[in-house]
């Protein structure tokens, strides 16, 4: 289903308007916006954006607010961001797109949401939020595409975000004690039904909370991976990190488990293995037979094991995303920054066999931030090569413009190719690449 991000005076982005489908490879030089829109991504996939952590600065690496706005915008008292969804609907054969838009501006140097808008099935509100009273309005919404709603229903709730007009706009009255700011956006959709309730018995349902749907959670993976280490003896239940710190657990979880898990995970690592030339497959080493026990994870090269801290560090460093791919459920969301890092051009190109492979067998979905071409177009002639079904991909191209981030959606289509009105700098960004990796 589509999915659509809007970016408006935000982080050099003017009102932008990015697609999101099931493979998305995130490409420019530094300093466009990529690692801001994969920010955006993370903030919109959390839930703490429903329970009172709707500050873009929490859980996603911004900052204050004079480092979100964008620094060459006219006006620099605002931000917007958005997104839009198309999901099911109760109308048969019409879906239902559901969206939000956030209006933020400065309080105490941190962004605080001023404006706020929601809609799913057919029915939302927007409701703004002053110094000392909060005010809502009804909306009605009709079923139509993503596109139609990025094109005609997004720019109408900007300009009521921009307008601040004073028709049909309704008082929340607040429970005693209760914060006319800083509202989790959960307890707000609870209050606005109980005031729409009280008005008019026929509206009594609880309004419609719209939620970006990313998978059961959205798996993000740093650039930096964590150096390996010769021994592990931490307790099993490790939390996930997104540098990787958890992954020999996870590795020693799975292949003690046995069963299919065990074994779907041996035949996924020694296939992404031989393709990228790292290692012919993964294997634990325990030193002791108590549950605490110190164990090393060793990669089989050759036919000898050898301690994950005695071989190069592109093993290292491919093994978490190579670890995520394989044990999450059908369905994920992977939004993964460089993973070409510290990786020989055959083990990069061998990612694009990956990709292509979980997109296809187990609809997992990715936002891929890379420099590597060698990835891409793996990821591509698998494309052309598939006569399966095929995961609707594309390459979306960052570039600075007249002080503004740009995104270029560039749709691969049924042979892997891209199409021919691509922009001139798109071409230039990788021969730059490829002379940078050659030292000429």
């Amino acid at each position: 289903m589509n999915k659509y991000l809007f970016i408006d005076n935000f982080r050099g982005f003017t009102d932008t308007y990015v697609p999101l489908v099931d493979v998305n490879f995130l490409v420019g030089e530094n300093s466009t916006g990529k690692t801001s829109l994969l920010g955006l991504v993370k903030l919109f996939a959390s839930p703490k954006l429903f329970v009172g952590f709707g500050d873009p600065s929490d859980d996603s690496p911004f900052g204050h607010f004079n480092e979100m706005v964008s620094a060459h915008s006219d006006d620099r008292s605002y931000f917007r961001i958005g997104f839009v969804d198309e999901q099911s609907s109760h109308k048969k054969n019409h879906p239902s797109v559901s969206g939000m838009l956030l209006t933020y501006t400065e309080r105490d140097g941190l962004p605080e949401l001023s404006m706020f808008t929601c809609a799913a099935n057919g029915r939302g509100m927007h409701v703004r939020f002053a110094s000392d009273k909060t005010w809502f309005k009804i909306i009605d919404t009709e079923s139509v595409s993503t596109t139609e709603a990025m094109t005609g229903v997004m720019p109408h709730w900007a300009a009521v975000h921009a307008n601040r007009d004073d028709e049909g706009w309704t008082e929340l009255e607040l429970p005693v004690g209760f914060p006319v700011t800083g509202i989790p956006l959960f307890v707000l959709f609870s209050l606005v039904s109980q005031a729409v309730a009280a008005k008019d018995k026929k509206n009594s349902a609880m309004m419609p909370m719209f939620a970006p749907f990313f998978g059961a959670a959205l798996v993000w993976i740093a650039p930096i991976r964590t150096k390996p280490r010769r021994t592990y003896d931490e307790p099993q239940n490790i939390s996930f990190s997104s540098e990787g710190e958890h992954t020999p657990y996870l590795i020693k979880r799975i292949l003690e488990a046995g069963g299919s898990e065990a074994r779907d995970f041996r035949k996924f690592m020694a296939q992404a293995g031989s393709s990228s030339g790292l290692f012919q497959s993964v294997k634990i080493n325990r030193f002791g037979k108590g549950s605490t026990a110190p164990f090393e994870v060793d990669a089989m090269i050759d036919g000898k094991p050898l301690s994950l801290s005695t071989v190069g560090y592109g093993v290292s460093q491919a093994l978490p995303i190579l670890v995520e791919l394989s044990a999450r459920p059908t369905g994920a969301w992977f939004a993964i920054q460089q993973p070409e890092v510290h990786l020989h051009p055959r083990a990069q190109a061998s990612l694009g066999d990956a990709f292509f492979e979980m997109a296809v067998a187990d609809d997992k979905r990715f936002l891929i931030e890379t420099h590597s071409d060698f990835a891409i177009d793996r990821f591509r002639l698998n494309y052309r090569k598939s006569s399966n079904k095929k995961p609707n991909s594309q390459v979306l191209f960052f570039e600075r413009r007249d002080k503004h981030n740009t995104v270029t959606s560039l749709p691969i289509n049924s042979q892997g190719e891209l199409p021919s009105d691509q922009p001139d700098s798109y071409r230039c960004f990788f021969i730059k690449e490829e002379i940078n990796i050659l030292g000429l």
